[in-house]
C-alpha cells in the first residue's frame, strides 16, 4: 500500500487529549520526516536506526538540539502507546520515567482535587432542589461521576447526543476516537469505546442536550465555562488550562476510587481501548451448517456441500457474471467451489466478492458490478496458495507478504489488503494477521470481540451433540475451545500442547490445571519463550480435560495433547480446530474466530484479578454482565482459584497489588500490561462499575431529580413503595427522611427507557446460568454408539462405549486404541459401499485370523482371510474392493491350491499378473486332488484386543444380509 507519512498533527492532538506538554509543530514535523525518510515497514525501532536518527540531532550544533531530543520522544511515545511500535529498550526505560512524572503532576493537584470535590458535593445538594443549567456546572458532574477526560472529548460528546446507548443492563457513554484503532471502523460506523454513564450524570446530560447553545462548542467556550463556574461560591478557584483540570479530576478518581496509576491511565484515555460494536447474539443454526460441522475442508461427500468448481474457473466472474445479468429470468446464482488441494485463492476470492454485493465496500454500502469486477481484477497475478499452506500460519504470512512485496501497482496493494481482510474471517484461513500488513505509521487496530462462558458452554455443546465426527474428534475440539477461553491460549498453543505439559494442581483442586506452554519441533510461541499458565475453569470443563488425561494415561508425553499419533498439525488443525471456528461462525456470525476465545478469557481473568482487588462479590456485575454462567466465575472462590499461582494460599490484601495488572500479562504470554490492555480489554463499562459500590443512598430529592419530577411532589413516594418494600411501612413524617440503598439497575427498570434516549430500547434478558449445570460428560457419552456394529445400518463405529470403558478399566490402553483407530483408517475402511457390499459376497465371509507377535513385537494383530474360486468374477471383486476400495491399504498374501500335473496354469497367471498388486505377496501349492481353491489374506496389523469377536460378527452380518 502506498505510504502515508507521520505527521506532527497527529502527536500534537494525541498530547493535547491527554493534558500533555508538546513542542512546537515544527520540531515535531523534523522529526516525522527524518523516521518517514528510513521507509521502516514493521511496527518496531531498531537500537541501530535510534542511534541514526540521534547522530542525526546531535550534528545540529545550536541550542535546537535539545528541543529535537524532546520532539523526538514525543513522537516516539505515540507511536508506542497508539501504533503499537516496539521500541530500544533505553527509550521504554525513559517512558517509564515519563509515567512516573506524569503521576507527580497527579499527586501535585492531590489537594485542590480534595477541595473541589467536597464543594461539588455540598452544591451537589443544592442542586436536586435549584436545578440550574449551566455549562460549567454539567463538566464539573461528567468528570467527578462518570470519567476524569480532556476537555476535547467533553466538547464531542456534549455536541452529540446520540452518543448516549443503553447497552447490557446499563446507560454508556459511547466516546468516539479522533482516529479510528477499531477493525469494523468505517465511513459509516466510527471507532469509539464505553463508558458507564450513572443515571443521576445521565439525567444532568440528557437535561443539556434539550438546551443547547445555539454556538457549537469548542474546547475553549468549555474551558471558559468550567473556570467562569469555580471563579464564584462555593469555590473561588483561579482558573486553569485543560491539562491542570485533567490532572485534577485523575487526582481525584486515583485517590478517591483508589485507582491505580495503569488504570488510571486506561480511564482517562479513550483510545488506550475499544468497545465492541453490540452485545453477542446467537445466530440460528441452519441444517447446512449443522451437516458440515466436522467435516473434513477437503471432504466434499455429503449432504448440503458444495459442488466443486472445474479446476481452472473462477467462480468470483461467474457470480459478478450472475449479478451482473440478475435481471434476466431464470438465473441461477453460481455455488461456491470447495477448497482446492493445489490453490485455494479461487474460493477466497469467491466469499470476498459475495461480501461485496452483499455488504458493500469500505467506504460505500453498495457497489456496482463493474466497481467490484475492478478490485478483483487482480486475481491471475497472484500465485497459487496450497491448501496445506493456507493451514498453516507461516506459511500464509509468508507467502502475503511476498505477494505484497510482488504487486507494488498503485492500487493492487490496496485492494490485496482488503481481499486478505475477507479471507481473515474465513475458517480456513484466520489465523492471518492483519498488523502484518497495516502501514507502520497509522494507529494498530484493534478486534475487540470477545465471548462470555455462557456463549463458551453453548459452543461446546454444539460440538459434543453433533452426529458427525467421532467421538473422539468431538472431544478433542470441544477441549480446545475450553483451553483457547479458560487458558487463553492461541490457536497454534493449543495445537501443540503436549500431554505432559497440562496436570492437575493436585486432587484437592481438580478443577486446576498448570498448562506450560513452550517451543516444540512443530512451531514457536509468539515471544519464542515458555510460559507457565494456571487455568481454573468449571467442574463439566474440567471433566472433559479429566476424561482425556485418563483415556491417554500411558502415553507418550512430548506428543500433542489433542489428536492421535502420526498425525501431522496441519491435519490436527483441520480435524480439531476448523469444526471450532465452524461451531463459533454458526452460533456468533462470520466475524467470530477462534482467537475471540483468546479475548474472551483475557478479560474474565482481568475481572477476576480487579474483583479480588477491590473486594467485590460475584453478583457486582451482575446487571452488566446478564450471564449468570459468567458470574459464577467471579465468585470470591473462583477468583482466589484461578489466582493461586501467585497468591498460594496467602490474602490478597497481604500481596503488592501494584503487580496484579501484570501478573495478569505474564500469564497471556505479554512483555507488558500494555499489550494486554489494547488488544483484550474491551471499554470501561465493566471495569468503572467495579470501583464503586453497588449499593448506595439516594434522598428524595435526587430521586425526584432522576425522574424527572418537579421539586416538592410527593409522587416520588410511588416510586418509592416500589422500590423499597421498608418505605411503605413507615409513616408520613420518617418517609421525608428515608434515603433508600439502591442499585443503579433497580432505579433503571422504573425509568421510561425509550422516552429517555428518543428511540426503542429493550432491556437484555439475562441469559440463563449454565454454570455447573450443563453436564458436558453426559453429552458426550451419550453421543456415543453402545457397540462397535450398528445392528440396523451395520455401520462399524469403533469409538463407542465398550471401547471407553475398555480404557476406564484398563483392559484397553490408548496406545493400543491410537494403533487400531490407524490401522483402520480412522475408521473409514470398514463403512463399505453397496458395490463393496457386494464385492465382499463375492469373496464369501471372511475368517479374522490371529498372527501371533513376530520379532520385537509384542502385539498379536488381526489378518482377514477368504477362502474363494479362482475366476474373473472374483478378479473383480478383489479388485473393487482391495485395488481402489476401501481394504485397499492392507497388504495381501494369496495361497493358490491347485490340482494339476503340468506346470502351466491360467489361473497361476491370472493371480499373478492381476490379482498381485505391488507389495503382496503369493504362494503356490499343487495338491493331488480337489477343488482349484484361492485362499487371500489380508495383513492388516489391527491389535486384537476387543476386535477379534466383533469383526466376525461384523462381515458375517454385511455378508449374510
Amino acid at each position: 500500500m502506498a505510504k502515508k507519512p507521520l505527521t506532527a498533527q497527529s502527536i500534537i492532538t494525541y498530547r493535547e487529549e491527554l493534558g500533555m506538554d508538546c513542542e512546537e509543530t515544527s520540531n515535531l514535523q523534523w522529526v516525522c520526516d527524518l523516521i518517514n525518510s528510513l521507509n521502516i515497514n514493521e511496527r518496531a525501532l531498531s537500537k541501530e536506526q535510534l542511534n541514526d536518527i540521534n547522530k542525526r540531532i546531535k550534528s545540529i550544533p545550536t541550542g535546537k538540539q535539545r528541543v529535537l531530543l524532546s520532539a523526538l520522544d514525543h513522537v516516539l511515545f505515540y507511536l508506542k502507546e497508539i501504533c503499537n511500535w516496539q521500541l530500544p529498550e533505553v527509550k521504554e526505560q525513559a517512558f517509564t520515567d515519563e509515567s512516573t512524572m506524569w503521576l507527580f503532576s497527579i499527586h501535585e493537584k492531590n489537594l485542590l482535587a480534595s477541595q473541589c470535590f467536597a464543594r461539588y458535593e455540598s452544591q451537589r445538594e443544592s442542586f436536586m432542589d435549584k436545578r440550574w443549567h449551566d455549562l460549567g456546572w454539567v463538566l464539573l458532574v461528567l468528570n467527578f461521576e462518570v470519567a476524569p477526560l480532556h476537555l476535547s472529548y467533553w466538547q464531542r460528546i456534549l455536541s452529540t447526543p446520540t452518543c448516549i446507548e443503553f447497552f447490557e443492563g446499563q446507560f454508556t457513554l459511547k466516546v468516539s476516537h479522533p482516529k479510528p484503532i477499531s477493525s469494523y471502523a468505517d465511513e459509516d460506523k466510527a471507532s469509539f469505546t464505553r463508558y458507564p454513564l450513572p443515571v443521576f450524570p445521565l439525567r444532568v446530560l440528557l437535561n443539556f442536550y434539550k438546551y443547547l447553545p445555539e454556538k457549537a462548542l469548542t474546547t475553549k467556550s468549555l474551558l471558559d465555562a468550567i473556570n467562569r463556574w469555580v471563579d464564584t461560591e462555593p469555590y473561588y478557584f483561579a482558573a486553569m488550562s485543560p491539562a491542570e483540570w485533567l490532572r485534577t479530576f485523575q487526582s481525584f478518581w486515583h485517590h478517591h476510587y483508589a485507582v491505580p496509576p495503569k488504570l488510571l491511565r486506561d480511564l482517562s484515555d479513550p483510545m488506550r481501548h475499544v468497545s465492541p460494536l453490540d452485545s453477542t447474539e446467537c445466530y440460528a443454526i441452519d441444517t447446512v451448517k449443522e451437516k458440515l460441522l466436522f467435516i473434513p475442508p477437503l471432504n466434499n461427500a455429503v449432504v448440503g456441500a458444495e459442488k466443486k468448481a472445474p479446476a481452472d474457473a473462477w467462480p468470483h466472474k461467474n457470480l459478478i457474471k450472475y449479478h451482473k445479468q440478475s435481471s434476466k429470468e431464470n438465473s441461477t446464482k453460481p455455488t461456491a467451489p470447495a477448497w482446492g488441494t493445489d490453490n485455494v485463492i479461487p474460493k477466497l476470492f469467491y466469499h470476498y466478492t459475495d461480501e461485496l454485493f452483499n455488504e458493500g465496500g469500505v467506504h460505500k454500502k453498495t457497489l456496482l458490478s463493474q466497481s467490484i469486477d475492478r478490485y478483483t481484477n487482480f486475481y491471475k497475478s497472484l500465485n497459487p496458495l496450497s491448501f496445506d499452506d493456507a493451514t498453516n500460519p507461516e506459511t500464509l504470512h509468508r507467502w502475503a507478504h511476498k505477494e505484497f512485496d510482488r504487486l507494488d501497482e498503485k492500487t493492487t496493494p490496496w485492494h490485496l489488503y482488503n481481499f486478505l481482510r475477507s479471507a481473515s474471517h474465513q475458517e480456513l484461513t484466520d489465523e492471518l494477521d492483519l498488523e502484518q500488513f497495516e502501514r507502520p505509521e497509522l494507529p494498530s487496530l484493534v478486534d475487540p470481540f470477545c465471548l462470555n462462558v455462557s456463549q463458551i458452554n453453548s459452543t461446546v455443546e454444539l460440538l459434543l451433540s453433533s452426529k458427525n465426527g467421532d467421538a473422539m474428534q468431538r472431544l478433542f475440539a470441544s477441549i480446545a475451545v475450553i483451553l483457547g477461553y479458560y487458558g487463553a491460549m492461541r490457536r497454534g498453543e493449543v495445537l501443540r500442547l503436549c500431554l505432559g505439559d497440562i496436570t492437575i494442581v493436585n486432587p484437592q483442586k481438580k478443577q486446576l490445571f498448570s498448562i506450560v506452554i513452550r517451543n516444540t519441533p512443530e512451531g514457536t510461541t509468539k515471544n519464542k519463550k515458555t510460559r507457565i499458565i494456571t487455568v481454573f475453569m468449571p467442574e463439566p470443563a474440567a471433566k472433559l480435560i479429566r476424561i482425556l488425561l485418563k483415556i491417554k494415561t500411558g502415553c507418550d508425553e512430548t506428543k500433542p495433547l489433542l489428536g492421535f499419533e502420526y498425525e501431522s498439525i496441519g491435519l490436527r488443525s483441520s480435524y480439531y480446530i476448523y469444526p471450532v471456528t465452524q461451531a463459533l461462525k454458526a452460533l456468533f456470525g462470520p466475524k467470530v474466530r477462534f482467537h475471540h476465545l483468546r479475548h474472551g478469557g483475557a478479560e474474565l481473568l482481568y475481572l477476576q484479578g480487579l474483583h479480588l482487588a477491590y473486594q467485590r462479590q460475584g453478583c457486582h456485575l451482575s446487571s452488566i454482565l446478564q450471564d449468570e454462567a459468567t458470574e459464577a466465575m467471579l465468585s470470591k472462590e473462583s477468583c482466589l482459584a484461578r489466582f493461586d499461582f501467585w497468591l498460594e494460599g496467602r490474602l490478597f490484601d497481604k500481596m503488592n497489588a501494584g503487580l496484579l495488572l501484570d501478573v495478569i500479562a505474564k500469564q497471556h504470554g505479554h512483555s507488558s500490561y500494555a499489550t494486554t490492555r489494547r488488544h483484550y480489554l474491551h471499554g470501561m463499562e465493566k471495569t468503572i462499575a467495579l470501583f464503586k459500590p453497588v449499593y448506595r443512598q439516594y434522598s428524595r430529592a435526587e430521586l425526584r431529580y432522576i425522574y424527572d419530577i418537579p421539586v416538592g411532589s410527593n409522587d416520588i413516594s410511588r416510586i418509592l413503595d416500589s422500590l423499597s418494600q421498608e418505605h411503605s411501612l413507615l409513616s408520613s413524617e420518617d418517609k421525608k427522611q428515608f434515603q433508600p440503598e439502591l442499585t443503579e439497575s433497580q432505579i433503571i427498570k422504573k425509568l421510561k427507557l425509550n422516552t429517555l434516549i428518543g428511540g426503542k430500547v429493550t432491556t437484555t434478558n439475562k441469559q440463563p446460568s449454565t454454570f455447573n449445570k450443563c453436564d458436558f460428560k453426559t453429552l458426550w457419552e451419550s453421543s456415543l454408539p453402545e457397540d462397535f456394529i450398528d445392528k440396523n445400518t451395520n455401520t462399524f463405529n469403533y469409538f463407542c462405549q465398550k471401547v471407553f470403558k475398555a480404557l476406564n478399566n484398563k483392559t484397553l490402553d490408548f496406545k493400543t486404541a491410537n494403533i487400531q483407530w490407524r490401522q483402520l483408517a480412522k475408521g473409514q475402511y470398514f463403512n463399505f459401499v453397496s458395490k463393496e457390499l457386494k464385492a465382499l459376497k463375492t469373496l464369501g465371509k471372511p475368517k479374522i485370523i490371529l498372527q501371533k507377535p513376530q520379532g520385537k513385537s509384542h502385539t498379536e494383530t488381526l489378518n482377514i482371510q477368504f477362502s474363494c474360486v479362482c475366476n474373473q468374477k472374483t478378479l473383480q471383486a478383489f479388485k473393487t474392493i482391495c485395488h481402489k476400495g476401501s481394504l485397499k491399504h492392507y497388504t495381501a498374501t494369496f495361497l493358490l491350491i491347485q490340482n494339476r500335473k503340468s506346470l502351466n496354469s491360467n489361473k497361476l497367471n491370472m493371480v499373478k499378473n492381476q490379482f498381485l498388486r505391488k507389495d503382496d505377496n503369493f504362494n503356490w501349492h499343487k495338491t493331488p486332488g480337489g477343488n482349484t481353491q484361492l485362499i487371500i489374506t489380508l495383513k492388516t496389523l489391527i491389535p486384537s484386543t476387543l476386535l477379534a469377536q466383533t469383526l466376525e460378527q461384523y462381515f458375517l452380518n454385511i455378508t449374510l444380509k
